[in-house]
């Protein structure tokens, strides 16, 4: 699994963070980042980034 270094989100059922495909958009997403602590770290990483654009915690 290859790392990206930029998050491309136009893809809803691809991993923005290494680029595998997830069985679904939403709950597959989860399910994907719960088994690969690279894309976790990276998806907690983007959530930090973005956390003071937004109006209190994003609850996604």
């Amino acid at each position: 699994m290859a790392t990206n270094t930029t998050t491309d989100w136009t893809d809803p059922v691809t991993c923005p963070f290494c680029g595998d495909e997830l069985a679904s958009p939403g709950a597959g997403f989860v399910d994907h980042i719960d088994d690969n602590a690279a894309c976790e770290d990276g998806f907690d990483q983007w959530r930090e980034n973005i956390a003071g654009d937004l109006a209190g915690e994003w609850s996604g």
